[in-house]
């Protein structure tokens, strides 16, 4: 998420539900943890100065390992072209701001289930 305050709520929200969090804070530092460990979900919250989230679903298929990844976007963008693109993209989930962090919770809870 693009603020401190927003990526801590979510963490709680998130551990609450009793998911093993980690919160980088860049996309390149997601990368960079995603070569590293590979996680049951991905939460990407691509924020204005951040990369385009169909640029950053490419570079993480791209990882070794990381394809199958579950993965929701969190954007600004809310619209139906918008929701097909990410999705056309290689995202399972697209959440538009603001978040219910509690129902993304759940959402993320739900894909990682679903892998297994």
């Amino acid at each position: 998420m693009d603020d401190v305050e927003s990526r801590e709520l979510l963490r709680a929200a998130l551990e609450h539900a009793g998911a093993l969090v980690s919160v980088p804070a860049s996309a390149d530092s997601a990368l960079a943890a995603l070569e590293a460990v590979r996680p049951d979900a991905l939460l990407a919250d691509v924020g204005d100065t951040d990369e385009q989230p169909a640029t950053l679903i490419t570079r993480v298929h791209a990882l070794p390992g990381c394809a199958e990844i579950p993965s929701i976007v969190v954007t600004a963008d809310g619209g139906c072209d918008a929701r097909r693109r990410l999705l056309d993209a290689g995202y399972h989930e697209h959440v538009r701001r603001p978040v219910d962090v509690w129902g993304l919770s759940q959402v993320v809870v739900s894909l990682a289930e679903r892998r297994g």
